[in-house]
C-alpha cells in the first residue's frame, strides 16, 4: 500500500513524502524543495522506516515533521 503526503513545512519548503507498507513500513521517499546531503536523506529515509530520527542536517524541514505525517499514514 502507498501512502502519499504533500505539505509544506514549518520553514516553507514543499516537502513529498511516500510511504510503501504491507503490514510494515518497506519503503520511504522524501522529496521536495529542501536542501540535503544525498547520504543523510538516505539515511533519514532508513531510519524512518523503524520510525526513528538520526543525528542529520536537512534544511527546510525538520524530520520530526516527516514522523509525524509516517503516523498518520499508519
Amino acid at each position: 500500500m502507498l501512502c502519499e503526503k504533500v505539505f509544506r513545512s514549518k520553514q516553507g519548503k514543499t516537502v513529498i513524502l511516500r510511504v510503501y507498507f504491507d503490514g510494515k513500513i518497506e519503503k520511504v521517499e522524501i522529496t521536495g524543495d529542501f536542501f540535503a546531503d544525498e547520504k543523510d536523506l538516505e539515511m533519514l529515509e532508513k531510519y524512518l522506516r523503524d520510525l526513528k530520527i538520526p543525528k542529520i542536517e536537512i534544511i527546510g524541514f525538520d524530520p520530526e515533521e516527516i514522523l509525524e505525517k509516517i503516523k498518520d499514514c499508519l
